[in-house]
């Protein structure tokens, strides 16, 4: 059977970064409600464990993709970039914890951490889905 071409390789990498782009949008807007206090500990932490679970489907199925040889570099790219995403969810949901159970200066630690990191992913994303879209114009 014959792998995929790189511009089937591409419009799945394109696809994958719209998905992750919905759950950005979901994270932020967890974000943007932890950071003005009117934040619902457990009903933010369930959104976050489905957008976590959502963000392993995205990751293990663009992981399954048989790229190119020369694409290759361009998957782990991708992939290494979900990877941070799901970290920033996961320190995010620690933080939740910690302030679900009053450890606040230890909570604000993981707050900081996960909106720099969340910071780190955009940056990461925007210059990926730039590549992605200028390869799919040539």
């Amino acid at each position: 059977m014959f792998g995929m071409t790189k511009k089937q390789f591409l419009k799945k990498s394109k696809n994958c970064l719209k998905d992750t782009g919905i759950q950005l949008l979901l994270i932020r807007e967890i974000f943007s409600k932890e950071s003005t206090g009117k934040l619902d500990f457990d009903n933010a932490y369930h959104k976050l464990d489905k957008i976590r679970k959502n963000m392993e489907n995205i990751f293990f199925k663009f992981e399954g993709l048989k790229p190119p040889s020369k694409c290759k570099s361009l998957q782990r790219e991708i992939l290494n970039t979900l990877i941070i995403l799901q970290e920033v969810i996961v320190v995010n949901s620690e933080y939740i914890m910690l302030s679900k159970d009053g450890f606040t200066e230890e909570s604000q630690e993981k707050f900081k951490k996960s909106i720099d990191d969340l910071e780190n992913f955009r940056n990461k994303f925007r210059e990926l889905s730039q590549k992605i879209d200028l390869y799919l114009r040539r």
